[in-house]
């Protein structure tokens, strides 16, 4: 999971096995712990996971738990418009650029547990970077306009998968 706050350019990733509604609430957990903060809205790039059907323009239909989630922390979800490619330069051109500075030469851990503590080390080493727009400043000096700007992280939001069924007597 890859976050990043489109100001400041702070830089959060996580690590998990595979993609699933869990996987992506617990990854807003983390960066809502890690940034210290929640933004007032967040753009995805339409993932089955968050999104379960595509309207015409901008309408879409979210997972009703992502939704949830979304509601508890006041978080406006914006989706990229499908074959857009102009509308996500804030999310498509960050993740060959982060597998760069992340993933090259290729480093190897002894389980995820090691690997995500190690992201989150680099994620907070690359604050130091200089920040592109304001050149005078870091990351992290820009960063923390955003912080300001950002809601307190409230109660933690419980990320389990919600399904309705029926049972047979």
């Amino acid at each position: 999971a890859h976050f990043r706050l489109s100001y400041s350019r702070k830089l959060f990733v996580v690590a998990y096995h595979r993609e699933s509604l869990e996987m992506v609430l617990d990854a807003h957990m983390r960066a809502r712990d890690f940034f210290q903060g929640v933004p007032r809205k967040v753009i995805i790039d339409n993932p089955k996971t968050m999104v379960t059907a595509i309207g015409v323009g901008k309408s879409r239909q979210f997972n009703a738990r992502f939704l949830s989630m979304m509601n508890h922390y006041l978080i406006e979800p914006v989706a990229c418009t499908p074959a857009a490619g102009w509308e996500k330069g804030q999310v498509e051109n960050q993740v060959s650029t982060i597998r760069k500075w992340l993933f090259t030469p290729k480093p190897k851990f002894k389980d995820l547990a090691a690997l995500n503590e190690w992201l989150t080390m680099r994620c907070m080493t690359l604050g130091e970077r200089r920040h592109p727009v304001f050149k005078d400043k870091t990351i992290d000096e820009v960063y923390q306009e955003d912080v300001n700007e950002c809601r307190p992280p409230m109660a933690p939001f419980d990320g389990y998968s919600e399904k309705i069924l029926r049972v047979s007597s």
